[in-house]
């Protein structure tokens, strides 16, 4: 393949590069038989401020050195003089000789994801919590019942039927729901559920015991 169709073809490839990744990835190609002005094509030059016939950049000094089993050095940093840093990747496209002849650089501008980052970092950011009682709730502990209690209304509401005239089964299921859910974890819950239920506080605690041991 002689060298101005591979050219041709890094052009080509550099097109695409830059349509996909967008205004934000700089796709350079150089010429490497005219180093001193080897940049003969250029997608979103914007990025670097670049224009065509600039000299080789950091090929010599970054890329060569680096390059280990095979022809590609890929995300290294690339300074810009105004403070960004690019992540880059360079390629080599060699003639039938063997001999380097086309550089196919890909510069990404990453500068705008460190604020998206940090944004994202706060976004996902989620307080641990343990499965312990609730002695001080956030809400003031009647706001924690009238929440639970409507909780627990609901849950026997799944039944079908008044809360009085559950059976003995449709309570120990209820009250098990309720207990993998944490319900029993906040202060006042068993003579709020018994209240709800109809039944004793004691018999909370044996449905309680009972579910426990089912599982």
């Amino acid at each position: 393949m002689s060298d101005s169709h591979l050219i041709r073809t890094a052009m080509t490839v550099a097109d695409g590069i830059g349509a996909m990744f967008g205004s934000d990835c700089e796709v350079a190609v150089h010429d490497l038989s005219k180093p001193t002005e080897s940049l003969v094509h250029l997608v979103n030059g914007h990025i670097s401020k670049r224009e065509l016939g600039f000299p080789i950049r950091d090929l010599i000094r970054t890329v060569l050195p680096n390059i280990e089993g095979g022809d590609v050095l890929a995300n290294y940093p690339t300074p810009l003089p105004d403070g960004r840093v690019l992540k880059s990747t360079t390629c080599l496209l060699r003639d039938e000789s063997g001999a380097p002849a086309v550089a196919l650089c890909i510069n990404y501008d990453v500068s705008g994801l460190g604020a998206l980052r940090h944004k994202l970092d706060g976004f996902l950011a989620m307080a641990e919590v343990g499965d312990r009682p609730a002695a001080e709730p956030r809400l003031g502990d009647a706001e924690v019942l009238d929440v639970l209690r409507v909780l627990v209304r609901n849950t026997v509401a799944g039944f079908g039927k008044p809360p009085r005239e559950l059976g003995k089964e449709e309570r120990l299921r209820a009250v098990d729901f309720l207990d993998r859910k944490g319900a029993f974890l906040i202060k006042g819950s068993v003579p709020l559920v018994a209240e709800v239920l109809g039944i004793s506080e004691p018999s909370v605690y044996r449905y309680l015991d009972q579910a426990k041991s089912r599982r």
